[in-house]
Formats: structure tokens, sequence, C-alpha cells
């Protein structure tokens, strides 16, 4: 089935109104809502699973979510059934059982399972006390959000008192009682059980939970409309009037609450929540700082300049030249090769009382790899493990580079695709700027195609088609990656794929830093209109990404020569031998899409990523 394109006259628009963080999609709710049920979240995982439901109704297996990418089993009934059982709301399960039971397309077997346990679990059901019925002015309402709200998000129409400044650091606040938590409230009457996404009042065979078994957070930002992050995981955004936002029936303990809005820095704080009291939370961004035009464009000099040298000192050395010995400030003694890694040590990093390094509350493992300009840990905060993205101590003071590095984490926690490494936390330490991302398995492609060579047709074509799926998914987001290479391509151990580092890309919604003249890329894979300072769109990272597919078919990059200008020169002027010249038993149809991803001009290549996987997929049914 054939995804169809969004014109460019309504992807624009959209995206413009929608800001950096979109409402997910049904399978994205889907997904985050199985996910939080497995984690034992299943409030959250009802609010995510019925806002996927009124986005797509119907059930079923294989159901194509995008591209060609589809949801194995689609069940979203079943699984929500199955918490509201864990909520002891037997009326929602029996009502999600009867959705399944409608549609016919869900598990009959399962579907039996979990009545079963619904009718077991009837008889220790206390009933709730008595509710007198409240006028219909009475019914609270849901603070409006892109995002699936939690069931027990709410807001009042109340303006919030004054904001203190914000925090120097991020100390855990003490919490306090509000009123409301001192004084029990009515229970609001029962919703119709036909609003989509919003929780129900209390059930007839659902009893009011204890005072003293859940609590709430009450959270109020200014300025209103952020997006209230719990645990990393969004919750919904706060009322864009008052700025206030009620999540209840959470866990006792200690959660993280994050706040983020676009042009203003991330407040993140750890927050301890007691049972059956009310937490506030009320805290003002501070703002974004932005960058003079001149002063960005003297840097983006610089940045270049420095860029063309790291790449010449990196370049393969003639054989019997060996590199030189790094040695001290005064020359007199090597430098130690081995010990503290390159970064840790450096601002924002301090030594524990266990003898480990720690950023801020990630205690720093190991380095995974160091670019030109910034590095990459891996990092481990409360059990969890994360790749963790800092710049070098050298660009601290570099306003436009800090600008790319933060809106490299903006961009990425807007794209949720299988093939996209997800980026999940950003803050700040010591004025020292880092996002966080899941780490995966694996190696980079650059590494790969080092130690094994290049792939067999098949192979290449597999992979390709991931990273095009990848493309087509922020493409139409708006979203132009304009540095794809092989080091920014993660190739799991099960052969998926996983593009990474959006530090240069430019959002459709954004303004870019991208200067007339001027590109930001890697000289081997960048588009020749951005090499003349022309207009770039999806089809400048459809021409990267046939430079990676020719690398990946003939072991070797289609132009190389002694200095970066004479490669950026070939990429003008000179047009590509096919891969199988190179490498003999490459494919035609390989050789033919190879070399229309290599045209010189933007109409001379596929229209879209979506095209691309398309001959990809058809190329691998047939040499299956």
């Amino acid at each position: 089935m054939r995804h169809r394109r969004r014109p460019l006259w309504l992807v624009l628009p959209l995206a413009l109104v929608a800001g950096p963080v979109q409402a997910q999609e049904w399978h994205e709710a889907y997904r985050d809502g199985v996910r939080a049920l497995a984690q034992g979240q299943p409030q959250r995982a009802v609010g995510l699973l019925e806002h996927a439901v009124s986005q797509r109704p119907r059930p079923g297996r294989n159901v194509i979510t995008y591209g060609t990418n589809v949801e194995a089993r689609y069940y979203p009934y079943l699984r929500l059934a199955e918490a509201y059982l864990r909520l002891h709301d037997l009326r929602g399960a029996r009502s999600a059982l009867a959705r399944s039971e409608k549609w016919g397309i869900e598990p009959a077997a399962e579907r039996g399972r979990l009545a079963a346990q619904i009718e077991e679990a009837a008889p220790r059901a206390t009933p709730p006390a008595p509710v007198t019925p409240a006028t219909p002015a009475a019914v609270p309402t849901v603070a409006p959000t892109p995002l699936p709200p939690p069931p027990a998000a709410v807001v009042t129409p109340e303006p919030p008192p004054a904001f203190p400044p914000p925090p120097a650091a991020t100390p855990t606040p003490a919490p306090r009682e509000t009123p409301a938590a001192r004084a029990p409230r009515e229970p609001p009457p029962a919703r119709p059980a036909s609003t989509p996404g919003v929780p129900e009042g209390p059930p007839a065979d659902r009893p009011v939970p204890a005072a003293d078994s859940a609590g709430s957070i009450e959270v109020v930002t200014q300025p209103a409309g952020a997006a209230v992050y719990l645990d990393d995981e969004r919750i919904g955004t706060t009322d864009p009037e008052w700025g206030r936002l009620v999540a209840t029936g959470l866990a006792a303990g200690r959660h993280r609450v994050r706040l983020s809005l676009d042009g203003h820095r991330d407040v993140a704080e750890d927050v301890e929540v007691r049972p059956g009291a009310a937490t506030e939370f009320r805290r003002r961004l501070p703002a974004a700082t932005r960058i003079d035009g001149k002063a960005a464009l003297a840097v983006a000099v610089v940045v270049a300049l420095l860029a063309l040298t790291a790449w010449a000192l990196r370049r393969p050395r003639p054989p019997g030249e060996t590199a030189p010995t790094p040695r001290s400030a005064s020359g007199s003694a090597p430098l130690p090769v081995r010990g503290t890694p390159a970064g840790m040590g450096s601002p924002g990093v301090v030594r524990g009382a266990d003898g480990g390094e720690y950023f801020g509350e990630y205690r720093l493992l190991e380095p995974l790899g160091r670019g030109g300009m910034a590095s990459v840990y891996k990092a481990e905060r409360r059990g969890e493990l994360y790749a963790l993205k800092r710049p070098l101590p050298a660009f601290l003071g570099e306003p436009e580079f800090l600008e790319r590095f933060l809106r490299e984490a903006e961009l990425g926690r807007t794209l949720h695709h299988p093939n996209i490494v997800r980026i999940l936390e950003r803050g700040e330490v010591e004025g020292v700027p880092y996002f966080t991302m899941e780490l995966v398995p694996g190696e980079t492609l650059q590494a790969r195609l080092q130690h094994a060579g290049p792939f067999d047709a098949r192979g290449a074509a597999a992979l390709v088609a991931q990273v095009a799926e990848a493309l087509d998914y922020a493409h139409l987001k708006g979203v132009v990656h304009r540095d794809l290479k092989p080091s920014n391509i993660m190739v799991l151990p099960d052969g998926m794929a996983r593009v990474m580092d959006y530090g240069i890309a430019r959002a459709q919604r954004l303004e870019g830093l991208t200067v007339t003249g001027a590109f930001l890329g890697s000289p081997e894979y960048v588009a020749p209109e951005a090499i003349e300072g022309r207009p770039t769109d999806g089809r400048s990272d459809l021409y990267s990404l046939g430079v990676v597919f020719y690398e990946s078919l003939a072991g070797r990059r289609p132009f190389s020569a002694d200095t970066p200008f004479a490669i950026l020169r070939k990429h003008l002027t000179e047009p590509p031998a096919p891969p199988s010249a190179v490498r003999p038993g490459v494919p035609p149809e390989l050789d033919r899409i190879v070399i229309r991803l290599l045209g010189k001009r933007p109409e001379d290549r596929y229209a879209g990523a979506d095209e691309l996987v398309l001959e990809l997929r058809d190329f691998l049914n047939r040499a299956a």
C-alpha cells in the first residue's frame, strides 16, 4: 500500500501552527500505551490507548502505520480492558471488552480470559459511596493539549498566583499540602462513555481510591502552554490561559517533572509525591538565549574552517608516515593516551564519593564516541542507561554552535520512528548543555564498513530502505537532516538501521542558521545545491543517501580527492561511475537507483523518499 504524501502547501501551515511538539499519531500512542502497561502504569496506559482508538477505532493485524512499517497486532481494546482491570475499574474493563466484541477482530480466547478475570474480581469490588448528582456546570473541563492527557489531568478555571524566579540549581522542593489535598473532594459525575480519551467518573463497581494510596501533582507554568513530562514521558500541556495541569492517581514516591516550551529553556526537577497529598510544582521557564545574526555568520565561517581542518588531520596517511606523538604544552613529555576519557573532568563533571565521574544526575560510565564538536558517553541514572551528548569545552563559548546543539535536541524529540534514535531529555549542568538519547546496541555504519567491507546487494538495499523510511517520516514532519553519512547511521545486531545526529537539521517551521554562500555538512556526502548555497529540501538528503548507498555497495565513495575543495568540485561537475564499475556483480537495477539518487539537480532525483522505499521493496521482494 502506497503511503500518500501530503502536499507541501498543507504540511507547512500545519507545522507552523503545531510548534515543536506535535500530537501523537495513533500507532505512537498505542505503542506508548502498551509500554506504559508493561511498566506498571495502567492509568497512563488508559489515556494513551483511548487516544489511539479515537484516531483509529478498527483493530487488526499487520496494520500499516507509516510507509511500509506495520503494527503486527493492533489490539487496543484488549489492552484497554487489561489496563482498566489493573485499576479495578470493572465497568471500564467491561466497556472495552464490549467494544472488542463489536468489532469481532481481536482474539476471542484472550477476550474470554479477561472477561473471566473481571467476573472473578467483581465480588471483591466495594461499591463507592453514594454521590450527590451535580449540575452540568460542575463538570470540570479537561486541559486542552495536543497529546492525550492522562485520565486524571484536569484544569480548574482559576488564575495561578505569582511565580517565583527559576531556581539556580535543581533541588527537590519540599512538597506541601494544598487546601484541596487536605479536604476530600466530592467525586465528579460520570462522563459519557463515548468521549474518547476522557476518563469516566467513579464507576459503580470501582471503589474510590483511598486518600492514602495515591497522590497528585499540580503543575502551573509561566508562560502557559508548556509541555509536561512525568518520568521522561509526556503527560500533557498546561492550560493555554491559566498554565495549569493536574495529574492525580500517582504512585507515592519520587517522580521527575520536566517542563518544555519552544523559545524557553527546560526546567526539570525531582518531586516527592506523598500518599493522599497534592504536591504543587509552580515554575517560570527562563527564556532561551538568542544570538545575533552577524555573530552567527562569523561563527559559521569559523566552524566551517575548523571542520575542514579536522577532516584534513583525519585523512589517511601515506605508507611509512607515522602520526606525531602528542606532547604537553612545554613539549617535554608525551601526553597520556589512556586514563581519564576526553571530556570527562571538564566543566560540570565532578567526582563522586564512590570514585565515579558524575555530570549532574548522570554517572559517566565510558565514552561512546567523540566528534569534532561534541562527545557522547554511556551514562547511568537511577538504574537506567542512556547515551549522553554534550559539547566539547572549546565550543561552550560559541553561540551559533550551542544554538545548533539545542536545536538537535528539540527536533529529535519530535521524531518518533523505529528507524530514528529517540532523544529523551535535554538540560544544562553548570552552563554546559546536554541531551540524552536511548542507548541502542550495535555500531555505526562507518565502523561496519571499515571492518566488514561492503554489503551484498540485498543487504545494502534493505539497509538503505530503512534509512529512507526514516527520512520520509522526518520530511513529512518538515525536518531535513542535511548531514546524513555512515557515522550518523547505527546498525543494530539484527540488521536494523537507526538514523541519529540532527545537529544541523533544518525544520521548515524554524528559522534556519544557514547563510547564503555557505554550507554545513560533510564534503564527501553533501548535495550540489547545498555547496552552491541554493535552497535545500528532502531531495538533498536523498543525494547524501545515494552516496551512502554507493559506498555500501562498492566499498568506496563515488568521489574522492586530496582536498575537500576538489571533492566539492566533483560533486558539482563530475558524473559518477555506476557502482558495478567499481564492484562487478552489483545488479543493474541498483545501479540505476544509485545514479538517479546522485543526480546533479534535485529534479533529477526521486520526488520523495517514499518513492525510493517502494522501488527498494520491489527489488527485495523479487530478490527473495
